[in-house]
């Protein structure tokens, strides 16, 4: 939850123009709640208005200390943009469309959060993702694949990682 508070002091950073303020208060909303019976590593709801984080600190805790502070910061990322609500009123594949956009939003959100305070989980994300290759969770999430390029591609250029190893490029592939 440490990540929590450096996504609070660093938000209005993060976030343009006239949505900096909501931004910031939403991410001052936030409620963080631990859940063993969640089947997801995380996610973000919301409750009478306010963003609530569930997260199963089990599966967390499984994931290690970098790739939970990625994840957490990814659901900082859909609080501080917004996301929610609206996606649901959406016809199933115009809803699949928007989740993958909102995944990958929240994935550079949190890149770009992580790469200055906590490299290490941008690298132990970018690993995990390039891993998955072309499988995805479901169809609301874009593929491993997409997401390790989507991390590469927000990262500062002088944040560049090494390519992960058994990668020519460091560009994942499908």
């Amino acid at each position: 939850l440490t990540t929590a508070l450096t996504c609070l002091t660093t938000a209005a950073t993060l976030t343009a123009g006239g949505e900096r303020a909501a931004a910031a208060q939403r991410l001052v909303d936030v409620q963080p709640v631990a859940s063993d019976t969640l089947t997801e590593v995380a996610v973000t709801v919301y409750e009478r208005g306010r963003p609530v984080i569930y997260y199963n600190p089990t599966l967390m805790q499984r994931l290690g200390p970098d790739l939970a502070a990625f994840f957490m910061a990814h659901e900082y990322g859909h609080v501080a943009y917004g996301h929610g609500g609206g996606a649901l009123s959406q016809p199933r594949d115009d809803l699949s469309s928007l989740r993958q956009r909102q995944e990958l939003e929240a994935d550079c959100y949190a890149t770009r959060l992580l790469a200055q305070t906590d490299r290490a989980a941008v690298e132990a994300a970018l690993r995990f993702f390039t891993r998955m290759g072309p499988f995805r969770f479901d169809d609301l999430h874009p593929s491993g694949s997409q997401r390790a390029a989507k991390i590469l591609a927000c990262l500062p250029a002088t944040e560049q990682p090494p390519p992960p190893v058994g990668s020519l490029t460091g560009q994942p592939t499908e």
